[in-house]
């Protein structure tokens, strides 16, 4: 079913499988526990194995940065992972040995060592390890990364970048990604108590996620290499924003947005979700988010959180807090802490 590969190409530089095994967070035979402790790290997932017995115990050690974690898993047997949606994340596996079959929505997919893929957030994944695999996994923070192309572009990005899932990992176009992934790994050697580890800790992640966003296709490609966001877009979907950002403080429904695009509420759908990541309502969403953060960022000692988020329309204060972590990462307290600070 797999072909079985080991990692012998001079041009695929992986992490020092060393250093990330400093830091163990699985080691035996019991998959409910392996479960329970990567769902802590990742998502919830179903495992499936088709046999019972198993070469190797499971392995799984973790080495937490900043904007990145790096994993090595090695589940020592055949096994099929369905994970939950990976909304706040990406994560690029590089296998090491062994292979894995992919599917991502409607995307399949088949993988060996010299490649890589690079799970998108928002799809259905279905994965299938062979028994020999063993994987270096990437987490990369999706809020964080989009922070860096904010700074970048100079103004707020609505969306993430969509990423190609599949990576020609072993090109010699990739190797900036290898190289910071591996420098990064080292570091972890090195210990936290090393003088100025934490500058070379940033140095690297700030390398490799570059690396990614300037060198891995994306939808943002041509806007990071000009250094400028198109506007190019469907009418409906120009006309759609230009009401939404006037009447953000005001109920809006996929009906109205319907009637002032002049577009079948299909059309609609499908142009936000090809040219903003997203269907239209959660554009609004992503919007009224933004307006409130800008409002919690020029804070005085008289504004709240639950004012202003209701100022916008979020009513249900939970949900409200989870989304705005999960789109700027850091709970919304902490931008106004921080603009109350700034007057001091």
């Amino acid at each position: 079913m797999f072909k079985e590969t080991r990692q012998t190409d001079r041009h695929i530089m992986v992490p020092d499988l060393a250093t990330v095994a400093q830091h163990l967070l699985v080691d035996g035979h019991d998959l409910d526990v392996a479960r329970a402790a990567v769902t802590e790290l990742f998502v919830d997932h179903r495992l499936s194995c088709p046999t019972a017995s198993a070469r190797r115990p499971v392995t799984v050690s973790t080495r937490h940065f900043d904007a990145l974690s790096l994993c090595f898993f090695d589940y020592g047997r055949e096994i099929q992972i369905m994970p939950d949606e990976l909304s706040d994340f990406y994560l690029m596996i590089v296998p090491l040995n062994g292979g894995m079959q992919l599917q991502a929505g409607n995307e399949h997919l088949t993988c060996g060592t010299g490649g890589a893929i690079l799970l998108p957030p928002d799809r259905k994944i279905v994965m299938q390890w062979s028994e020999a695999a063993t994987q270096v996994i990437v987490r990369i923070d999706k809020a964080k990364l989009r922070r860096g192309l904010d700074a970048y572009f100079g103004q707020s990005l609505v969306a993430a970048p969509n990423f190609q899932v599949a990576v020609n990992w072993s090109s010699d176009s990739m190797a900036p990604l290898r190289h910071a992934m591996a420098l990064l790994a080292s570091t972890a050697r090195l210990g936290s108590r090393q003088p100025g580890i934490k500058l070379i800790e940033q140095g690297a992640e700030h390398a490799f996620v570059h690396a990614l966003l300037s060198l891995h296709p994306s939808d943002l490609t041509a806007a990071i290499s000009t250094g400028k966001l198109s506007s190019a877009c469907p009418r409906n979907v120009r006309r759609a924003e230009e009401f939404i950002e006037a009447n953000l403080a005001q109920p809006i429904s996929i009906d109205d947005l319907v009637a002032v695009s002049d577009a079948s509420s299909r059309a609609l759908f499908e142009g936000f979700n090809r040219f903003r990541g997203m269907s239209p309502l959660r554009f609004v969403r992503c919007r009224r988010l933004q307006r409130v953060r800008e409002a919690l960022s020029e804070a005085d000692e008289m504004t709240s959180v639950i004012s202003v988020a209701m100022s916008w329309g979020f009513q249900h204060m939970g949900r409200f807090a989870a989304e705005y972590a999960r789109q700027f990462g850091e709970p919304p307290f902490e931008t106004l802490k921080r603009a109350r600070n700034q007057r001091h």
